[in-house]
Formats: structure tokens, C-alpha cells, sequence
């Protein structure tokens, strides 16, 4: 038959073949979208498509031969799918983030990350994985095993640190899982590109200083209240190695996924002698920067009021 495929609203079908799927399998997802299946089981089997069944997500176009269906699925033709990591995800969320996109299950990401010797094997720890994963958009093999989803990440993140960044990172004093935790913190302090290095240079100085980071960020990372502007004092008191207030140096993981933009902003800080920073008091999103306590403390005074002005009380 020259068109053997049934009419599809938008002229195509989408076909998921799993991973260890026979000719068996493969016929029962495809039966539903052929005109005459026994004609396409003729062509199938004299163009040896039962040996050749490859996992992946297929788009199969309404109006396809029988010839032209099988040599697409014996070729192996897949079309990639999006896997988006933003940096509203961390943790545990970042597995099921990729796994609602891929034919993994999360629970098998977990289970492979949590295999004795696995994350001392890719160079991270219980704390600091998450700083294998940069918000971005990444393109997968809709089929891609639990093995092959760590593997790319794994290669993004070699070929992301080039030797010039290593160099940068080395001469910061930091490794690279320590500028990515750096990067989550200065991703979550502003919206604006342009001050990144900026702010990256601010906590570079208190870090330089053995100062707190004294980072807002990371508060509102333990506290995990949604839609909470504002950070109180009694916020400060919470006992945790996240609490940037109370501990010294960087805390032991990412608050959030960084971009790269992000990372390459702490590789390239601005060199300058601020040691603080607060929100401006227009709510423009900027910030102003100040050298000494007294010159903070009317900036943060100023930001206050206006907080109180607008009625923000948390």
C-alpha cells in the first residue's frame, strides 16, 4: 500500500518504544496506527525489522508507506525530547525533573546515585552532588538508561570546565563544586546579569576575610516558605550547616541549580573593596554597595522602611 499509516489530527503519530521491547511489543504499539497490518507485517519481516527494534520516541508521519514506516524504525531515527533544569529544582527534585521527560523512572536515578562508591566515583559527595547539574536545557534520547543520564551530565560538566576555568577556580582558592555552591548563592541573589561579578566579588572579599557569607539566599533556603520577602532575625538562629550567618565558609551543597552565567560571574569577579551589598530601596531589582558597616546599615535601613511602607512584613 503506498500510505498504510491512519490519519492523524496533525498529520503525525508519536511512537515510544521502549528500551528491551521485541517485535512483539513494538507491533502492539504500532497495530492501532496501521491501515492493514498484515501487509505491514510482510514488509517488516522481509526488511528484517524484528532485529532490528531500537528504543527511542518516533514521529511517524500519516500519510508513510509501509516501506517507509519500517525503514524509519529499522534506521533507529529517533527524535531527542527537552530535559529542563531551572534553578527552581534541587535535590531529589532534579530526578524526577528528568525522568518526567525520559523513559527512567526517578526512583532508578536515585537508587543508581546512592550505589556504594557511585558519587566518589564521579568526583562529588552526599552533599555537593547536585552541583553536577547547571540549569539548562538539554537535549536526550527519550530512551536513555539510568547510567547514560549520569554519563551526560557528567560529560556536559568535563566540557563546561575547561582547562581556562579550572585555572580560575584554582586561583580563587576554590574547586569547582565550591564555585558552583558560590554561583547557586549569587544566581539566587539577583535577576540582573550585570551585577553577578559584582555581588561574586562581595562574597569572595568575606570569604578572603574569614567573614560569614551572610547570605539572605540561604535562609530562605532552609526556610522553604513561598512568597516570603523578607528574612527575620529569629531566621538566623536556625541550626544548620546552609545557615551562612552562623557558619564560616561556603555551605555544603547548592541552594539552587546555577547557570553558567552564574559560575562564570564567580570565575570572573570584579575586583573591588565592597564587603556589603542590599536590595535597592525602588525595588528596581538592583543593589546598592557599600565598603563599611556604616555605609550598609543606611542602605539596609533605607530598603526596610520601604519594605514597611509597602505593608511587606515577611
Amino acid at each position: 500500500m503506498s500510505d498504510n499509516v491512519v490519519d492523524a489530527v496533525d498529520n503525525e503519530h508519536e511512537v515510544f518504544v521502549k528500551t528491551g521491547w521485541n517485535y512483539d511489543s513494538l507491533t502492539t504499539e504500532l497495530y492501532p496506527l496501521v491501515v492493514d497490518f498484515t501487509s505491514f507485517n510482510t514488509i517488516a519481516q522481509r526488511m528484517n525489522l524484528p532485529n532490528k527494534v531500537i528504543p527511542g520516541k518516533y514521529v511517524i508521519k500519516d500519510h508513510w508507506s509501509n516501506r517507509r514506516l519500517v525503514s524509519h524504525l529499522r534506521s533507529g531515527s529517533t527524535v531527542d525530547v527537552d530535559v529542563v533544569l531551572n534553578s527552581s529544582i534541587i535535590g531529589y527534585d532534579i530526578f524526577g525533573r528528568i525522568a518526567a521527560n525520559l523513559e527512567v523512572d526517578s526512583s532508578e536515578l536515585v537508587e543508581r546515585m546512592r550505589t556504594e562508591g557511585f558519587l566518589d566515583s564521579i568526583g562529588f559527595t552526599n552533599d555537593n552532588w547536585p552541583c553536577l547539574f547547571y540549569a539548562n536545557t538539554y537535549r536526550f534520547n527519550w530512551a536513555t538508561t539510568v547510567d547514560g543520564v549520569f554519563r551526560r551530565f557528567k560529560r556536559e560538566a568535563d566540557r563546561f570546565w575547561t582547562a581556562e576555568r579550572k585555572t580560575k577556580a584554582a586561583e580563587l582558592g576554590l574547586d569547582q563544586q565550591d564555585v558552583v555552591i558560590l554561583a547557586s548563592i549569587v544566581d539566587a541573589e539577583t535577576i540582573m546579569d550585570e551585577e553577578m561579578k559584582t555581588i561574586a566579588g562581595v562574597y569572595l572579599n568575606r570569604l578572603q576575610k574569614d567573614w560569614p557569607l551572610g547570605a539572605d539566599p540561604t535562609i530562605r533556603f532552609l526556610i522553604h516558605e513561598e512568597g516570603r520577602q523578607r528574612v527575620l532575625n529569629r531566621d538566623l538562629e536556625i541550626e544548620s550547616p546552609y545557615n551562612t550567618y552562623k557558619n564560616l565558609g561556603l555551605p555544603p551543597g547548592p541552594i539552587l541549580l546555577p547557570s553558567t552565567k552564574a559560575i562564570d560571574a564567580v570565575l570572573n569577579a570584579d575586583s573591588h573593596d565592597y564587603m556589603y551589598f542590599c536590595a535597592k530601596a525602588d525595588f528596581s531589582g538592583y543593589h546598592v554597595f557599600a565598603k563599611n558597616a556604616a555605609q550598609h546599615n543606611r542602605n539596609a535601613a533605607a530598603y526596610r522602611r520601604e519594605l514597611n511602607r509597602r505593608n511587606i512584613l515577611r
